[in-house]
């Protein structure tokens, strides 16, 4: 992979003059460095094929596996010192349309499944993932949110505008482990990992994609407001199937008398045991959020007032944010 390369090159043997030289001897501390390179190359990349099996076939996500299945997600091997570059070449590729969503993944066995708790797993990754905001490690991992303001072009209005709900959420294989206090499936990955994306940018991004299957052309295109209003009332609705089919997805897999996860009767919230956007918690609290009912139509009426001519898009203060519930 691009971000995970292994320099081979073995150093220069010292020459003794006079002194015959035993090979094994003068060259074992090279090749010791060189296996133990190799084997760490070998394991990034079993991790990331791992990871993209996952991502493939089994992801629950809906939304994720879609965008991973058309090369929309940027998926590294990182390590703290690594974080800030994955995190530039994710901009980039955002710029570029080349991307939607970021997954830095972290190959150290000792936050593996069994090798430690999901608190420690947790904590591990906000120390890798903190020089990226405000907080400390400590407070991430104990609910602080992690979340970046993006400038990008909408790819609805054209305009460039600033996401600011670009959001990096941490993930654990310890978080299917019902004996550990922290068990909550929807926060699985098979190795300690962290997602960075936007919902208000991902919902655009598929509105526009959805522009070339239901209008035929770019939504910029289409003069006729009315239309674009019924356009925008069915993307909101695909999206909310796909946000259900989701929590209904993990729902099937949790032991709700653990964790709670659903969706509420009026179909307008759901329910889980942690709040979004939170990067982590060290605690689990059934917390609501917004399903795309409202939040997917709060963004469509701020694109309609700008195709009706009142007031220029901006996509600052769109996101969601998940409520306790007492």
């Amino acid at each position: 992979m691009g971000m995970y390369r292994v320099d081979m090159k073995a150093a220069p043997t010292a020459i003794c003059p006079g002194r015959r030289q035993s090979g094994s001897a003068a060259t074992l501390p090279v090749q010791m460095a060189q296996r133990g390179a190799a084997a760490e190359a070998g394991n990034a990349h079993g991790v990331l094929a791992d990871i993209r099996a996952w991502m493939s076939r089994e992801l629950r996500c809906l939304a994720g596996r879609r965008e991973y299945s058309r090369g929309n997600y940027l998926v590294r091997i990182a390590s703290r010192e690594t974080v800030p570059a994955i995190f530039e070449e994710f901009k980039d590729a955002l710029g570029r349309s080349a991307a939607i969503a970021c997954l830095f993944v972290f190959a150290d066995r000792r936050y593996r499944a069994g090798a430690c708790d999901a608190t420690t797993a947790f904590h591990f990754l906000a120390e890798q993932m903190a020089v990226l905001g405000d907080f400390d490690p400590e407070a991430l991992a104990s609910g602080a949110a992690l979340t970046t303001s993006i400038e990008l072009a909408c790819p609805v209005t054209g305009l460039t505008t600033t996401f600011d709900d670009f959001e990096c959420v941490a993930f654990c294989p310890q978080s299917t482990d019902r004996s550990d206090p922290l068990y909550d499936p929807l926060m699985y990955a098979p190795y300690p990992c962290v997602n960075m994306s936007s919902d208000v940018y991902g919902f655009s991004r598929f509105t526009a994609d959805m522009a070339a299957i239901l209008l035929g052309h770019d939504v910029r295109r289409e003069p006729d407001i009315v239309r674009l209003r019924d356009f925008f009332e069915s993307c909101c609705e695909r999206w909310q199937r796909i946000a259900r089919k989701t929590i209904e997805n993990f729902e099937a897999i949790t032991d709700t008398s653990q964790c709670p996860v659903h969706v509420t009767a009026d179909r307008r919230h759901w329910v889980a045991g942690h709040r979004d956007p939170a990067f982590a918690e060290r605690k689990k609290l059934a917390h609501l959020h917004e399903m795309p009912t409202i939040y997917a139509r709060r963004i469509t009426e701020r694109w309609l007032d700008h195709f009706a001519g009142k007031s220029a898009y901006s996509a600052t203060g769109l996101a969601r944010d998940g409520i306790r519930v007492s």
